[in-house]
């Protein structure tokens, strides 16, 4: 029986060590996808802050509602990373 026990730990930390590289990977596509959308991000306030340099009152009201969509939709995406960051860092619970 011991056999057999070593057996399936020795498989159990061999499918560990392959799902923890796994998540890792994904971590790291994850961080290049979000720093894309940050230089995105920064490219479009740029746009958005010269448009506002040139634009009237109802304009400035217009950029401010996007800015304002755009830093909601910021703060979910890292709410989402954060959660995921979390739950990829926390080894799961087995018996041993």
């Amino acid at each position: 029986m011991s056999e057999f026990q070593s057996k399936w730990q020795e498989a159990f930390q061999q499918a560990q060590a392959k799902a923890t590289a796994r998540a890792k990977e994904f971590e790291q596509e994850a961080r290049k996808v979000l720093e894309t959308l940050g230089d995105r991000a920064q490219a479009e306030l740029k746009v958005l802050f010269e448009f506002a340099q040139k634009g009237s009152r109802e304009q400035m009201a217009i950029l401010g509602a996007e800015l304002e969509k755009l830093g909601k939709k910021l703060q979910e995406l890292a709410a989402r990373n954060g959660e995921n960051a979390a739950n990829s860092s926390t080894p799961p619970n087995h018996p041993n």
